[in-house]
């Protein structure tokens, strides 16, 4: 007589191969989704403390000070360039070389429309667009006053920081704001123009306004032509909201509802592959 012994059910072998498969993919999904935002918290952070640190150390100068030590650095002689045609300087310009020295901030730039707070470097090195915004050489300093004209320039499209790549939503009225010389300037903008890179009829200056014109290269992607907004000076009203630098919790906010979303896509995807392959079985 034989006897017949119930023998336990087989283990179901775990395909960790499968599980690895997904996961890596997975991974690079959610990171590359996330990446823009995550970068645009990172520069986020940098720039919030560099706004924090010229916060501290700016102070009320003299016009006649503050001009003083502005144009004691200037020992160039060129005109007015397109700050990204990558032209190279003659050899009097003195260009700060980014690459051996600290970015110095000389300013703040408050744009509530587009919801951006930027420190103002005082070149347009690619180092210093990469970072934030820069006053262009040659064109007036900061501190503003009849017969000056300041230019402001910035980088749009950039995978690491929006910048000025909402710069095109400004309309006339609009307002934006500078902080220099430990007093908030604002500006309206009454001229917005597309020119080509070499055109710089409209930076000139005008002996009887208080001018900032902000530039950015146009099309996104395309870079063939130049956005010019201007402003011009008028009263500040302490009772103007100016929005603070909020050190990139908006684009994290952004990237963890992408990783959700994106995590709930796939896991929908796994779900009903897992479901076909049971059918066949």
């Amino acid at each position: 007589m034989k006897i017949y012994r119930n023998e336990p059910p087989k283990k179901k072998k775990i395909d960790w191969l499968y599980y690895l498969l997904w996961f890596v993919i997975c991974f690079g999904i959610v990171a590359a989704s996330t990446y823009p935002f995550v970068s645009d918290f990172v520069l986020a952070q940098k720039q919030k403390a560099q706004i924090e640190q010229f916060n501290k150390t700016d102070r009320t100068q003299s016009k006649a000070d503050y001009l003083s030590a502005f144009y004691k650095k200037k020992t160039t002689t060129e005109t007015v360039q397109d700050p990204f045609s990558g032209q190279k300087k003659t050899k009097k310009s003195n260009s700060v070389d980014v690459a051996k020295s600290e970015l110095k901030t000389v300013g703040v730039l408050s744009i509530p429309k587009i919801k951006e707070v930027l420190p103002i470097y005082d070149n347009t090195s690619e180092i210093a667009l990469d970072n934030g915004v820069g006053l262009l050489e040659n064109t007036s300093p900061l501190v503003g006053g009849k017969g000056h004209h300041s230019v402001i320039t910035g980088h749009s499209g950039l995978s690491l920081s929006r910048l000025f790549t909402d710069l095109p939503k400004l309309k006339k009225g609009d307002e934006f704001y500078i902080k220099v010389n430990n007093e908030i300037h604002a500006y309206k903008v009454d001229q917005i123009k597309v020119v080509l890179p070499n055109n710089i009829k409209y930076l000139q200056i005008d002996p009887d306004k208080d001018l900032v014109t902000l530039i950015t290269c146009t099309p996104l992607f395309e870079n063939t032509h130049r956005l010019l907004v201007r402003g011009h000076r008028v009263p500040y009203k302490a009772d103007k909201q100016v929005i603070e630098n909020d050190g990139g919790i908006t684009s994290l906010g952004k990237a963890a509802i992408t990783a959700i979303l994106v995590l709930l896509g796939l896991f929908g995807l796994y779900k009903l592959i897992n479901r076909k392959k049971g059918k066949k079985k």
